[in-house]
């Protein structure tokens, strides 16, 4: 051991006279003879080379123990391991320093901090040569306190901040004990913050980065409150008992009023037959629907006052509602006597009994009793304000839905009824003020016969001004609950769905992948050093105050916008890999970066470089394939770079991998991906030359352009005339809503500007606003340009072969521009032109999963764009929930009117073309079909199924 020097991790080698051992399974611990024999950065203990046995399996058995609670890298900060032994890593590790000493920080703290070596050496290593003693201290405070997401931040900015500002960042605190970093080393942090924060100001990197910390903190804050609001409910879903609780509950109330109608205790089968209830029965249970949601409502609001300031403060605050809910159902009782709820075991079929019953425990003498025991009581009734809340919801959209059967004269008296003394004592959702909750959907006028909007009725004095049953606001005071108990501010109203309409759980809706996430310090930091990196290095300049701002002016930048609109040459060895499941990773799929934008939105995820300047570069110039493995549950796994080997005969490799926040990906899932990429056939090499090849005469050239001289005149008023005839009024519209501008000719040049990610965003933002894919999808379909060649002289366009070009999405030759600028011919071209690169995005949008675009897919569709994306899906196998619509191997699709996929006449066959303008590669489709079926996403199948969406196409 004596003749090698080992090389540790950052550039050390180790001293003469020690030796390296490394734990094995089953062996014990091994010596290192060489540093080939173990992984790179492999965790080692290092101590004199003549050590005995003992000392060595002590030393050891340390560093097993570093390593298992603080990772290998905590073995790089060289923590005393007893008997004259430190851990340390091989070459080959990632990071520095400070990535080893806070790892291995948190597993010692301050008390064993010593193990580090002198004090004065890991606060260096942290935190740079310019530390002083006051951010020692700091750092001292803040390790006791394990307040260890501050400390992680303070070491990567220490690169950009000076010592006082470096104190402020260690005094903070996350709520909770929160982990706001959450991701990555210190040093992949400072990376970031370097390339971020170095064009910024000095003073203003600070208060950046404060308050990114607060957005960071408040997102955190409210997942603890959600966590903290939903643990007051039962673990188990009851919803479905209580359904069944429920429906048997009126199964007992009609009989009991079919026996008092009829007289008789068992009245005969055609007895029952000819019964018809008469409106008091009715109106009955329509009592009982408005009851329940108020009792529900009732629960909800103190389980979440409970979670918030404790039991006896929240039940005092929610006193007024139980009471008047409780008066509410006692009063009802009375006046239907014959309706109370029948005795079972179990839990109570209607939400009132529980809301009667904390009231009467509220009102019981006060007699010295435990606390545990008093709150035991009220945790028991609260736990299934949820579930009661959620059938209560489903109640309601059935009567809104008219599936309840109820008479309509029944419903509209009962709409008419006023919620009086209840709403004197109960206020309305402090969430939704009266002027928002302006309309009551369409198929609710109709049931309840509404002609008023609340906030006009109430507002005035001669109608009334007093709330009834049919304004809904004590619906939306229940959905709004409902969302409180979800730790949202209210239910989001969703006009798109069905009644009840309300969403009490919402989504947030989808922001720009790009736009700054603030569920991780890291990621956010990471997100916008990417984008830095697309414009040249450099951040703006213009004086944002919040991260919020700073973070829009990176993504407002001229140069990021035009680098992410940049698209790649994606060399066509990889090209049929796109979307392909990697043998022996569990199902995962390999995704194919086309653009700088899809790179960026990767790496907003992942938090590493795979968005950097050299990546995107060679990239562009088609050097190499830029790829993401895709997990089943569409999470990415590990982004990797793949390069064509020197002899390109011989295929490609891996030069760089990674998985989140650069970290190591999994041995196992590497040495696979490795052998998979090995196996990737090379380019189609060049054909030889022969070997003494005849000399090409020159071409004598003309001196002028005889295309634009012979064609041009011939092709300009057929292309006139198709445009004038294809582009209707209809399509301005569709056109115009694109763009601000409501001139055709100016909104298609803009658009045929924009570089792919951006069009994209053109289209999802018109999605998201109301457009309909339907109308975009006829829009893209106009293509004049084709209708004007077809009219030329078939032996003019055989002389100019190249006129073609001018349907296609490539560039032009000169030639061909001169004539694509033509006045006459302009509209044409930039129509057909804008119409292929709309369904190239609208087809990376779809396979993306963006929502936007497939609720718009199922609101209207037709039947040629409802195949043409089914084809274009089945081919692609999106790293999105696909749910099949054929079996495999078959080619009948179900629904009316029939169709089958090889009939050359039918509309899928007549789809194919269509598919490949959306991106689809349909030299796959019949592979796909006979392994998986025709596919589509599983969210178009919500509502009636795939037989339910071909007969809308065909409507």
């Amino acid at each position: 051991m004596g003749r090698m020097r080992l090389r540790l991790a950052n550039g050390v080698v180790a001293a003469p006279g020690t030796a390296a051992w490394i734990p094995v399974p089953r062996h014990g611990a091994v010596r290192l003879e060489d540093e080939d024999e173990a992984a790179p950065g492999a965790a080692i203990a290092l101590g004199p080379a003549e050590a005995d046995g003992e000392d060595v399996r002590k030393a050891v058995a340390e560093l097993e123990r570093l390593v298992r609670d603080g990772g290998s890298v905590a073995a790089g900060a060289g923590v005393d391991l007893g008997g004259g032994f430190r851990s340390a890593r091989l070459d080959g590790a990632r990071g520095d320093q400070r990535d080893a000493v806070l790892a291995a920080l948190k597993v010692l703290g301050v008390a064993g901090s010593g193990r580090l070596g002198d004090r004065a050496g890991f606060l260096v290593a942290l935190f740079g040569p310019a530390v002083t003693k006051r951010v020692g201290a700091a750092a001292a405070r803040a390790i006791e306190e394990g307040r260890w997401s501050a400390l992680h931040l303070a070491a990567a900015a220490s690169d950009v901040l000076g010592p006082e500002q470096l104190e402020r960042v260690l005094a903070l605190e996350a709520p909770g004990g929160a982990d706001l970093i959450a991701g990555g080393r210190p040093s992949v942090l400072a990376a970031d913050l370097r390339r971020v924060l170095e064009p910024v100001p000095g003073p203003r990197r600070l208060e950046l980065l404060l308050d990114l910390w607060d957005r960071v903190s408040a997102h955190h804050a409210r997942l603890a409150r959600r966590a903290r609001l939903l643990s007051t409910q039962g673990r188990q879903d009851r919803l479905d008992d209580l359904r069944k609780r429920r429906a048997h509950f009126e199964d007992e109330v009609l009989l009991k009023t079919l026996r008092r109608a009829l007289g008789k205790h068992e009245p005969s089968l055609a007895e029952a037959a000819r019964w018809q209830p008469e409106g008091h029965y009715w109106f009955g249970v329509l009592l009982r629907v408005l009851e329940d949601a108020l009792s529900a409502t009732a629960l909800l609001r103190t389980a979440v006052a409970v979670a918030d300031h404790g039991t006896r403060e929240g039940l005092a605050r929610s006193e007024p509602i139980l009471r008047a809910t409780a008066n509410m159902v006692a009063r009802s009782d009375r006046e239907w006597p014959g309706w109370k709820e029948p005795k079972s075991p179990g839990l109570p079929a209607r939400p009132g009994a529980y809301v009667c019953q904390i009231v009467q425990k509220l009102d019981a003498p006060r007699k010295p009793e435990d606390e545990d025991k008093f709150a035991a009581y009220f945790r028991q009734r609260l736990a299934r304000a949820r579930d009661y809340g959620r059938l209560s919801v489903e109640t309601i959209g059935a009567v809104l839905r008219g599936d309840l059967n109820v008479p309509e004269g029944q419903l509209h008296s009962w709409a008419d009824e006023p919620l009086g003394e209840w709403r004197e004592q109960v206020d309305r959702s402090p969430a939704r003020p009266l002027a928002d909750w302006n309309e009551v959907p369409g198929y609710g006028q109709a049931i309840l016969g509404r002609r008023e909007l609340p906030a006009t009725r109430l507002a005035d004095p001669e109608k009334g001004g007093e709330e009834e049953v049919g304004d809904l606001l004590w619906f939306a005071d229940l959905a709004d609950a409902l969302a409180a108990l979800y730790g949202h501010d209210a239910a989001k109203v969703r006009p798109e769905l069905e009644a009840p309409w309300l969403d009490t759980d919402p989504v947030p809706d989808e922001a720009d992948p790009l736009a700054p996430r603030y569920d991780s310090v890291a990621r956010a930091v990471s997100g916008a050093a990417q984008l830095a990196a697309l414009g040249g290095g450099n951040a703006p300049r213009r004086g944002a105050r919040t991260w919020e701002a700073f973070a829009a002016d990176l993504l407002a930048d001229a140069e990021i916008s035009e680098a992410l609109g940049g698209e790649f040459a994606v060399p066509p060895a990889l090209t049929a890999l796109d979307g392909t499941v990697v043998p022996g990773t569990g199902g995962a799929r390999i995704r194919l970066a086309r653009s700088a934008r899809m790179l960026a939105e990767w790496s907003n995820y992942m938090g590493n470089c795979i968005a950097g300047p050299a990546y995107v570069h060679d990239a562009l110039a088609g050097r190499c394939g830029l790829v993401a493995l895709h997990g089943e549950d569409g999470r990415i796994l590990v982004n990797m770079e793949l390069s064509p080997l020197w002899m390109r005969a011989r295929g490609w490799h891996i030069t760089e991998i990674a998985a989140r926040f650069n970290e190591d990906p999994d041995p196992d899932l590497e040495r696979v991906l490795r052998g998979w990429v090995a196996k990737i056939p090379a380019s189609v090499p060049d054909p030889p030359l022969p070997e003494e090849a005849e000399p090409v005469r020159p071409v004598r050239r003309s001196p002028r352009p005889r295309l634009l001289q012979d064609a041009g005149p011939a092709l300009a008023g057929p292309a006139e005339r198709a445009w004038t005839d294809e582009f209707t009024s209809r399509a301005a519209r569709v056109l115009a809503a694109l763009s601000n501008d409501d001139a055709p000719f100016a909104t298609l040049t803009r658009l045929r500007r924009l570089g792919s990610g951006p069009l994209a965003n053109t289209c999802r933002n018109a999605l998201a606003s109301g457009a309909d894919l339907a109308d975009l999808w006829e829009l893209t379909g106009i293509r004049p340009m084709d209708t004007a060649l077809r009219a030329l002289d078939p032996a003019l366009r055989d002389r100019f072969g190249q006129l073609e070009l001018l349907t296609g999405p490539g560039p032009l030759p000169a030639s061909l521009r001169k004539l694509a600028r033509d006045p006459r011919v302009a509209p044409a071209y930039s129509m057909g032109l804008v119409g292929l690169r709309m369904r190239a995005a609208i087809g990376r949008l779809v396979l993306d999963g963006d929502p936007a675009v497939l609720r718009s897919a199922t609101r209207r569709t037709t039947v040629p764009m409802l195949c043409a994306l089914t084809v274009h899906v089945t081919c692609g196998a999106p790293a999105i929930d696909l749910a099949p619509v054929t079996p495999p191997k078959t080619t009948t699709v179900p629904g009316f009117p029939p169709s089958t996929l090889d009939d050359e006449d039918g509309p899928w066959q007549q789809a194919l073309p269509d598919a490949r303008e959306l991106g689809a590669d349909t030299g796959v489709f019949w592979d796909r079909v006979a392994e998986h079926g025709l596919r589509v996403p599983a969210t178009w199948l919500n509502a009636g199924g795939w037989q339910s969406l071909w007969s809308r196409a065909h409507a």
